[in-house]
């Protein structure tokens, strides 16, 4: 009965595949997405964590996705995303971070650099005119440095962490009969242990050049990321990146 489960499985994703993509495909985007960012950190344990709310900074986005024929081997989109905010704000409580103490009612200045890449393997489960829809793996790899300083002082601490964390994908998109619009949308998802992961993101697109060799859109939407760490290389977070987006996808 196994056996025959992983054989319709397997069944079901080859036909999948070879009906999502005749040729070879391209993809290509740029957004401008206006980051607010807020949370908490921490390197000693997820009691201690310390508020801090960075404000808001346009940012970009980049991404590639190639897709192919060929049965059983998911296509693949790298999407990489410069998270990084600062921000100054004044201590409500004592906060120790990277071996460094800082008092209640310091004026702190608060750097927090990621950088986040998706490494998205998928399969084309169902893809038309009109509807299509996407599942499997990303492997999102999270590189990110936080630095505290003192204002008065020039005191200062700072600690890094970075690596993969595998997430479950989703993507789908839906014409709207009789007009150049697409509403879509995407989600990656990860809860392991104390590790909590989310970022989704809705949109419409617009068609400005739609034929054989070359589709053009313009897009914009809202995107959310919620990060969550449990001692990743040491590091505990609570944080949110959110806000609205626009950018150019071109399909060949």
């Amino acid at each position: 009965m196994r056996k025959l489960s992983c054989l319709a499985l397997l069944s079901v994703l080859s036909s999948a595949q070879v009906q999502a993509d005749t040729l070879l495909g391209f993809t290509a985007g740029i957004e401008l997405w206006n980051i607010d960012s807020s949370g908490s950190i921490s390197d000693i344990s997820e009691s201690d964590l310390q508020s801090f709310d960075l404000g808001t900074e346009v940012k970009g986005v980049a991404s590639i996705a190639f897709e192919h024929p060929v049965p059983l081997v998911p296509n693949l989109k790298v999407r990489t995303n410069d998270l990084s905010s600062d921000g100054d704000m004044v201590l409500s409580e004592t906060f120790r971070f990277a071996g460094t103490t800082f008092s209640a009612g310091r004026a702190v200045d608060v750097e927090f650099d990621m950088q986040s890449t998706d490494f998205v393997f998928y399969y084309e489960l169902f893809d038309n005119d009109l509807v299509s829809f996407d599942f499997g793996l990303n492997l999102k790899y999270l590189d990110g440095d936080i630095r505290v300083e003192d204002i008065a002082t020039s005191q200062a601490s700072q600690d890094r962490f970075k690596g993969y964390v595998p997430m479950l994908y989703s993507a789908a998109q839906i014409g709207i009969p009789s007009t150049p619009l697409w509403v879509y949308g995407d989600l990656n998802i990860l809860s392991v242990g104390d590790h909590k992961l989310q970022d989704y993101q809705l949109g419409l697109a617009y068609s400005v050049i739609d034929n054989l060799a070359v589709d053009l859109r313009v897009k914009g939407g809202y995107r959310s990321f919620l990060l969550e760490l449990d001692d990743l290389d040491g590091v505990y977070t609570d944080w949110d990146f959110d806000g609205f987006y626009m950018g150019l996808e071109v399909d060949f």
